[in-house]
């Protein structure tokens, strides 16, 4: 995620520069033919092109904004994971306590707590490294033991697995008196609910691409009309198309490229949903909620980019 106000020049000429460059000598191109070698029929009627100028700029502002809901439903659904998170730490530490009659020695409340929490980060590291189509997998050894860790290893969908070994973890305490049939049943088992809705629409995001067509054809439509411009413009501007053409020209193509990376929030671009930087707040917050000492840092910004 992109989180400095300004974007240096040097990252755009490194992403757009070789368009400005196309441009400008493309545009000297049409006006070296057109004012020089006086050839007339390179001209084009510029009324036309005031049309197609507009219907892609809707074009453009309706592929762009379907880009941009995607970006935010993406990043809405970690908004709920977060917040379902901290809820969770909140019902384990308060709901799952050794049953009254305990007659053994004390158990190891603190352990368990641990173990429940400690699997959710699991889950959602794997979520995060699912989506961005990782290929490995050792991060999430700090939050499993090795024996989940190897079994992990064997599943598809490793989250899904995580969230389900959790909610048997969780079942298996409230038969041993563990939790009360009121905090598993509306608090616990609706917090594994929300955390599979929250996973379900990041899954759809990533599998379910914004339709090719309209990539492909604003893309086309972009491109003819920035080559089409300068040859309307040549015959009322003269030389001054080629400032004009290449500002103009850039602004459509920059806007284009702009929504064809916000569609993919999990892509690992810098334009991405911030999941690296997500995870780690929401483990601060749940190892500060068991009381832990040792708590991690922030993330920090690396050349303007929070990932």
């Amino acid at each position: 995620m992109i989180v400095q106000r300004t974007i240096r020049l040097s990252d755009h000429i490194k992403v757009d520069g070789g368009n400005v460059l196309f441009f400008i000598a493309y545009g000297c191109l049409v006006c070296i033919l057109h004012l020089i070698f006086t050839i007339e029929y390179l001209a084009f009627p510029i009324s036309e092109i005031n049309v197609l100028g507009i219907a892609v700029a809707i074009l453009l502002g309706f592929r762009n904004n379907e880009a941009y809901n995607r970006y935010w439903e993406a990043r809405s659904a970690w908004g709920d994971l977060t917040n379902a998170s901290r809820n969770f730490a909140a019902q384990i530490t308060g709901y799952v306590q050794p049953p009254q009659k305990q007659e053994h020695a004390s158990p190891d409340v603190t352990g368990i707590h641990s173990e429940l929490i400690y699997r959710h980060l699991a889950f959602l590291n794997a979520l995060r490294l699912q989506l961005r189509q990782e290929v490995s997998w050792e991060e999430l050894t700090p939050f499993l033991s090795d024996q989940e860790f190897q079994a992990l290893s064997k599943a598809a969908n490793k989250a899904t697995l995580l969230n389900q070994w959790q909610s048997r973890r969780l079942q298996e305490l409230y038969r041993s008196g563990w939790i009360e049939r009121q905090a598993y049943i509306f608090g616990l088992m609706e917090s594994i609910k929300a955390f599979f809705a929250a996973q379900g629409v990041c899954e759809r995001i990533k599998t379910t691409p914004l339709p090719r067509q309209y990539g492909l054809f604003t893309k086309a439509f972009v491109w003819i009309f920035v080559l089409l411009l300068p040859l309307g413009l040549v015959q009322q501007l003269g030389w001054v198309t080629l400032p004009i053409s290449v500002i103009l020209s850039t602004i459509f193509t920059v806007t284009e490229h702009i929504g064809s990376r916000t569609e993919e929030p999990f892509s690992r671009e810098p334009e991405d949903v911030a999941m690296l930087s997500i995870c780690r707040n929401i483990e601060i917050d749940l190892r500060q909620q068991l009381g832990e000492s040792s708590i991690p840092t922030p993330l920090e910004v690396k050349d303007g980019v929070l990932m």
